[in-house]
């Protein structure tokens, strides 16, 4: 873990924790990645590494396989699901959420005893697996986090999130191997999957995040997961927190570029207790188009918005509904690439006022075996010359898929 302590400590109260990654044969750190964050906000950074500790071998494992990241969370899914969900602490979930805890505590212990002011909450963020363990470290330890920010993690609503996923490519992105070999496909409407659901889900939690500001940061092109993983959550998360956030930037994939100037400009917002934009948006489809409305409102003193584009992006085909960066090559069995690229279009001014303004985009819907993907960015100035970037969800259209829905083993289905 390396806490930096700006020389200048212009704001005392808050701390920023990035969860990071990381394993046993690197050697000891001498920067961190959040060290110029530190400097520019004047506020305590913190970098907690390796979560989770890896590599790690199971005794009960006959292959004696020397699992780091997805490899170790698909095998303790297994386990849990194959022991009949007896062995919850089996699931790396929770000491990858633990260490998180215990981060902050470590930070709060060692400004104390250094004679530095003890910040009175934290705002966290991390990549993958650990934008998960923000998810779940924000709902166990709520009063402390003010602000969370998972980062290209969004299948919330897992088990209904991961049967769109089939449908929607005709199979499971290669990124799922470590599970897919490991059989957790299969199990889906496994009675044990569904408590194991119940307690890695952050969907479970949602009513833990009624305190805290959330910033969701996704890759357009993500590998993982799909650019419309958010139907199955985002509507009861709005109900439950009063209001999130969501940016997802164009021509990226799960390894995010371009996201950290949006990320400080939410952070300073959120040390200082400025207020947040108000931006809600509607998505409407029929046979001939679909439409987003963006809806800005700075009736009571909200930012206003000082740019708006839309970003649209055709498969390639019309057997998958596939907006990733990388897939599998069907002839060859290698990872290729998948060339989706977002344009950059212009928004229609549906309406204005001195209070509010809406933003609309219409989009026929596309030729024969092919889909469309859409979502409207809106720019807001921030705290420091920042600027801030929201996004909409996005609509993909037409609304249908090039699978049925799978049940049971039949969900099992290939890599693609």
């Amino acid at each position: 873990m390396i806490i930096t302590v700006p020389r200048i400590l212009r704001r005392s109260q808050i701390a920023f924790m990035f969860i990071d990654g990381g394993d046993n044969t690197d050697p000891i750190p001498t920067s961190s990645s959040v060290t110029m964050l530190a400097e520019s906000t004047g506020s305590v950074t913190v970098e907690l590494k390796q979560i989770p500790n890896q590599p790690i071998k199971f005794m009960a494992d006959s292959t004696q396989e020397s699992r780091t990241e997805d490899a170790i969370i698909a095998w303790t899914w297994k386990t849990f699901i194959e022991q009949n969900g007896t062995n919850p602490y089996i699931l790396l979930r929770m000491p990858m959420t633990k260490a998180a805890v215990r981060g902050m505590d470590a930070t709060e212990q060692l400004l104390k005893e250094e004679g530095f002011p003890v910040p009175n909450n934290f705002v966290i963020a991390g990549l993958s697996k650990r934008g998960w363990t923000t998810w779940t470290t924000a709902a166990v330890n709520n009063q402390r986090v003010s602000a969370a920010i998972p980062i290209v993690l969004d299948i919330l609503n897992l088990q209904k999130n991961m049967k769109h996923h089939y449908r929607s490519l005709a199979g499971w992105t290669f990124a799922f191997y470590n599970y897919y070999v490991l059989n957790i496909t299969r199990y889906l409407d496994n009675p044990y999957f569904q408590k194991m659901a119940s307690i890695v889900d952050p969907y479970s939690y949602f009513d833990r995040y009624a305190q805290v500001k959330l910033f969701q940061l996704q890759g357009a092109n993500d590998e993982f997961f799909l650019p419309d993983s958010e139907d199955y959550f985002w509507d009861d998360l709005q109900v439950k927190t009063g209001g999130s956030y969501l940016r997802r930037i164009p021509n990226t994939g799960h390894n995010i570029q371009g996201y950290q100037g949006s990320l400080q400009s939410f952070y300073l917002s959120i040390a200082d207790k400025q207020i947040l934009p108000s931006f809600k948006w509607t998505r409407s489809i029929n046979e001939t188009h679909g439409q987003i409305l963006a809806i800005i409102d700075f009736s009571s003193g909200q930012p206003k918005p000082i740019n708006a584009t839309v970003y649209q992006a055709r498969t390639v085909n019309g057997t998958k509904r596939d907006f990733r960066q990388a897939k599998i090559d069907p002839t060859s069995g290698q990872i290729i690439q998948n060339p989706i690229v977002w344009l950059n279009m212009p928004v229609t001014i549906e309406a204005q006022t001195n209070t509010s303004i809406t933003y609309s985009y219409t989009a026929p819907m596309p030729p024969s075996s092919y889909w469309d993907g859409i979502f409207i960015q809106v720019t807001f100035v921030g705290p420091e010359n920042t600027t801030l970037d929201l996004t909409t969800e996005t609509l993909i259209l037409p609304n249908t898929f090039p699978a049925d829905p799978c049940t049971g083993e039949g969900c099992f289905g290939t890599m693609v």
